[in-house]
């Protein structure tokens, strides 16, 4: 059983190429965001905590992330299925758990995929994108209907798809993710896509490497 993880920065597409994986290739996407969405949405303890963190402008502690998801993976055994992580882990704190806990069921990381992107490019994208107000699906700002094609949602502009707040995402993700690419590119298992191609180029590269 494969296990990937998937970095970018926003708008590189990392979303969507776990998405496809999902759908062609019997993966299980581990969306950290969806999920910790769902918590908030149903208002679980956990969710309450979440949220508290975020209304206050704090950063929810790595511990508390981490404890959550290694216990949604030994609660749904994702051990004996294709996954595919996207936005876990974050940081060498969250890899390196992540590697313990799988590494004490004789499995470990296949590789770390880095969808790779220009600031241009992302800040072309994401300025120009729409998302469905109902099911949260991101379509280019080049989709010519008004309506999402899953849900039949009004696809919006979200409000932090602005140029003054993708820099400062960008300079999150990068602030974030630079000691992490360093970790995996030291165990060997790092590799670099090129996000600017199209969805499906990338998807083939991906496959390519990987599958």
């Amino acid at each position: 059983m494969k296990k990937l993880v998937l970095l970018g920065p926003p708008g590189s597409g990392k979303g969507t190429q776990a998405e496809i994986l999902s759908l062609k290739e019997n993966f299980v996407h581990f969306s950290t965001g969806d999920l910790l969405r769902n918590e908030i949405a149903n208002r679980t303890e956990f969710g309450k905590q979440i949220k508290d963190f975020l209304e206050k402008g704090l950063l929810v502690p790595d511990e508390m992330i981490t404890d959550f998801i290694i216990e949604y993976i030994r609660k749904n055994d994702l051990y004996n299925k294709n996954v595919v992580f996207d936005g876990f882990p974050r940081r060498n704190f969250q890899a390196k758990r992540l590697d313990d806990e799988l590494n004490s069921h004789g499995i470990s990381i296949d590789k770390a995929l880095l969808i790779d992107i220009d600031e241009k490019t992302i800040i072309e994208r994401l300025s120009s994108r729409l998302i469905c107000s109902s099911c949260n699906k991101i379509f280019p700002g080049d989709y010519e209907e008004e309506l999402c094609d899953i849900c039949h949602g009004k696809l919006i502009k979200r409000t932090d798809d602005n140029i003054d707040v993708i820099k400062k995402r960008i300079d999150v993700y990068k602030n974030e993710t630079s000691e992490l690419l360093d970790y995996y590119l030291k165990k060997g298992i790092l590799v670099k896509i090129d996000g600017k191609k199209n969805t499906q180029q990338v998807f083939e590269d991906i496959k390519r490497m990987v599958l």
